[in-house]
């Protein structure tokens, strides 16, 4: 297998921990988007990481379904993997839906400023609503915190959880509007200290 990815997309994170948490240990292989890889292109129309290449050529693409081909082809002794077990699996996508939209709209304001400026982007009506489901979806989560990883092992809520903290935390630190989740701050200095989770999490300065 070949997992094309670069080093602070939360996307390839969620992704690589699914992989790690199910014994696949692959390691990355940077490319940049940005620069129109050939190697991302041949592989992925949208040029976009995660991208997947199986031993046989198939490229599996986006976060979530590359941990839906996991849960497919690599089910856990008893039902549990990675949605938890069925009557949790509910709550489990549910919370993750809401760290899935919250990294989204924080993805989305990075790569707007990329092309403008964050004067240009961050105070404007869309900007404006990218921050706010990037607080809100936090908030949601700090106030759901207690059922994150009650079913023992990590189940995708918590990965998803863990990569919308870090992610925060390494993008928007120095911003005001970030709110204080020490709940989720607790979680995911919990699960990083898991290999699956240590090995994956973005550089984030001191």
């Amino acid at each position: 297998m070949q997992l094309l990815a670069n080093t602070t997309s939360p996307f390839v994170r969620i992704a690589r921990t699914a992989l790690l948490l199910k014994g696949i240990d692959v390691e990355p292989t940077p490319v940049d988007p940005w620069a129109d890889d050939p190697r991302l292109r041949a592989a992925n129309a949208a040029t976009r990481v995660p991208t997947l290449v199986l031993d046989d050529g198939t490229a599996l693409t986006e976060a979530l379904l590359i941990v839906q081909w996991l849960e497919a082809t690599r089910p856990a002794p008893g039902g549990a993997g990675l949605f938890g077990p069925a009557s949790d699996a509910a709550g489990v996508l549910s919370r993750s839906g809401i760290a899935m939209g919250a990294i989204e709209a924080a993805v989305i304001t990075i790569i707007t400023r990329k092309v403008t400026a964050p004067v240009l982007f961050d105070e404007t009506p869309v900007g404006l609503r990218r921050r706010r489901s990037m607080i809100e979806g936090m908030q949601r989560l700090e106030a759901q915190a207690d059922a994150i990883g009650r079913t023992g092992s990590p189940a995708l809520d918590a990965i998803t959880a863990v990569t919308l903290h870090d992610y925060q935390q390494l993008r928007f630190a120095d911003q005001p509007w970030l709110p204080a989740t020490p709940r989720l701050k607790a979680l995911a200095e919990a699960c990083n200290a898991l290999p699956a989770f240590d090995r994956t999490r973005p550089y984030i300065p001191a």
